[in-house]
């Protein structure tokens, strides 16, 4: 996505590109599409989740997932509201199968804020 794509660029438009490129294991395009600042909460462990701020530290903690490129979300519901996407998903396959939400806010182009919930068994 260039400078004049990513001004253009919906919110929906920016996150259906970073799922594209998340479930391609492309840790570069998704990295593109999050900003310098962006904060993320992730959907484990425990009820908060950790919190991780800006690219050193996300492409840090997403980058052994990446390099071992095993499996995909499945999107089940996307949802616009304003500056924000609110995604269900599942993640695998049968019993094995984990479900949640992701909320994330775009900013300019590029998404300034992941937070995400998943349910417990």
């Amino acid at each position: 996505m260039t400078d004049d794509d990513a001004e253009a660029a919906s919110p929906l438009d920016v996150v259906l590109a970073f799922n594209e490129a998340w479930n391609a294991h492309d840790l570069d395009a998704v990295m593109a599409l999050v900003a310098d600042d962006c904060a993320f909460e992730s959907a484990r462990p425990g009820a908060n989740g950790d919190r991780l701020e800006g690219h050193d530290s996300l492409r840090a903690a997403w980058a052994p997932g990446f390099a071992r490129a095993s499996g995909t979300f499945a999107f089940e519901e996307t949802i616009l509201a304003g500056d924000r996407v609110v995604q269900l998903w599942r993640f695998g396959d049968g019993d094995d199968a984990v479900r949640g939400v992701d909320v994330l806010r775009v900013r300019d182009g590029q998404i300034v804020e992941k937070l995400g919930y998943v349910k417990v068994r």
